[in-house]
């Protein structure tokens, strides 16, 4: 919910302040900017998660989620709702890299994907509830969906009684087991930890286009209001849950790369169903195809990265990923602008669909390589 919940007011926020220079990127950061916070800050919290405890950085995160979430409420220029907006940035990106840190502490092997995949379900379901919400919200008032981010206070209460603190003792055994004593002594980083920030780089510019484009796209059709447009966006999340939760079963049987593959072949299915929509109807079913990839994408990347980092360095290595993921997608429009400028914002939708299909051709080579082996 961290962005996504203000993507169906994007419209308006752009037509409030259309006498602000440059309105129409500054509207778009508003929506993309804590992502760039997220990738700055989380290797900082990674630090801290690991020195000074997993707790502590979440509880003070879930606090100012609250305080610069809401900020948008009562901020009056667009330059200070984007300030907002960036410690929003950094509470998100502490709040997230001690979650995926508690879970690689909590659980070990079929457990810890299958809660992996529980935790995506509960991620997608919540971007559902809220983002309809934000949807709904927008139509009264733009300044109204920032009213829902006073929500993680709840959470903070909820945190505040269960949350403990993994034993160290637990995670020097957990090194043992994935490294023996020489990956408590070097702290090497694992070589195939880099390609897995590289792949969740490109998938987070993918994943981000959907709420960063779909509200402009669907805004330029006639009698589109802001509920249908956070509908529409909630759609990748009704779909992802279905996939999320049976992450767990498709692990069995499939390796991260092999998922990857398979992810990226859904994903270019609903892109390619998008670039052709002529209809509402149509762009939901084109992101509903969408989020069963999605569904599954989370769960494998951060899966993938807990079960290869050293229980030591788990805390670092997972915001040096949450740095990848945020960078992309931050950097989403920019990205994308390109592909719109040389042919239109539906076609881009295809062409990025493309180059998803080429990389899963790869992906399924080197899986079944691995396999094989």
């Amino acid at each position: 919910m961290s962005g996504a919940i203000i993507a169906p007011a994007l419209p308006q926020i752009s037509r409030e302040f259309s006498d602000v220079p440059g309105v129409e990127l500054l509207s778009r950061l508003v929506l993309t900017l804590p992502a760039l916070f997220m990738a700055i800050l989380a290797p900082l919290a990674g630090y801290f998660i690991d020195k000074t405890g997993r707790k502590t950085v979440l509880l003070v995160s879930l606090v100012l989620y609250a305080i610069a979430g809401t900020s948008g409420l009562y901020l009056d220029t667009l330059p200070a709702i984007l300030v907002g907006r960036a410690f929003l940035g950094i509470a998100v990106g502490g709040l997230i890299t001690a979650v995926i840190t508690l879970i690689g502490d909590y659980f070990e092997g079929e457990e810890r994907s299958r809660f992996v995949g529980t935790q995506a379900a509960f991620a997608g379901l919540g971007g559902l509830i809220f983002i309809s919400s934000g949807g709904v919200l927008a139509d009264v008032h733009w300044r109204m969906p920032f009213l829902i981010y006073i929500s993680s206070l709840l959470v903070l209460f909820m945190a505040f009684l269960s949350i403990y603190e993994p034993l160290k003792n637990n995670q020097e055994n957990a090194d043992k087991k994935q490294g023996g004593e020489d990956a408590i002594i070097t702290s090497v980083i694992p070589p195939k930890v880099f390609w897995i920030y590289a792949i969740a780089f490109f998938s987070a510019i993918v994943f981000y286009m959907i709420p960063v484009q779909m509200p402009f796209m669907l805004n330029s059709m006639e009698g589109i209001s802001n509920t249908e447009i956070g509908f529409a966006i909630a759609f990748v999340n009704v779909a992802s849950v279905t996939t999320s939760l049976n992450y767990n079963r498709i692990k069995r049987h499939l390796s991260y790369e092999t998922i990857m593959g398979l992810v990226y072949v859904i994903v270019f299915s609903g892109f390619l169903v998008i670039s052709y929509a002529q209809s509402y109807v149509m762009i939901i079913v084109g992101i509903s195809i969408s989020g069963l990839g999605f569904g599954m994408m989370m769960p494998n990347i951060n899966l993938w990265l807990i079960s290869s980092a050293p229980a030591r360095m788990r805390g670092r290595l997972v915001g040096y990923l949450n740095s990848s993921l945020f960078l992309g997608m931050f950097l989403s429009p920019v990205a994308i602008q390109p592909l719109i400028k040389i042919s239109t914002l539906y076609n881009s939708f295809l062409l990025m669909g493309v180059v998803m299909l080429m990389l899963a051709g790869v992906f399924f080579v080197y899986g079944r390589r691995k396999y094989l082996q």
